[in-house]
């Protein structure tokens, strides 16, 4: 696959992978914390290795205590325009990009959607999708 690139809004950070998303786990999730974050109604993410994501300028970090999983979630963000850019679970081998921030967004294709008890009414859950009403069981 070629390199996957993308950033925040201002262009202050940038990042990059030469990995494959991790299949099956684009997700779209729905829960009442990434409505706050995104300012919509639900967070797109795409999944890729920790380790295989660079990250070009400065983030800041936003710590959830426990989460759904249990484990406290990091969103990290641009500090100069506040783009989420990554979330990622304490100590998880795997990190979630913000997929409105990648440059070239025909690679996202959710294939889940969690927390589908909390999602807004007047959005439609595609039934093509695995469609949780909270995290992963």
């Amino acid at each position: 696959m070629a390199k996957i690139t993308g950033g925040c809004l201002c262009g202050a950070v940038r990042y990059s992978t030469e990995a494959e998303p991790e299949p099956g786990r684009t997700l779209v999730c729905h829960c009442t914390t990434c409505q706050r974050n995104s300012g919509s109604a639900f967070g797109i993410f795409v999944f890729f290795p920790a380790d295989s994501v660079t990250v070009a300028g400065s983030l800041n970090t936003y710590t959830e205590p426990g989460g759904a999983s249990g484990l406290p979630m990091h969103r990290r963000f641009c500090p100069t325009c506040g783009t989420p850019v990554i979330v990622q679970r304490e100590g998880a081998p795997r990190l979630l990009i913000a997929a409105g921030t990648l440059d070239d967004t025909s690679i996202v294709r959710p294939a889940i959607n969690l927390f589908c008890a909390s999602a807004q009414s007047w959005v439609p859950i595609t039934p093509d999708t695995q469609n949780l009403p909270g995290y992963f069981t």
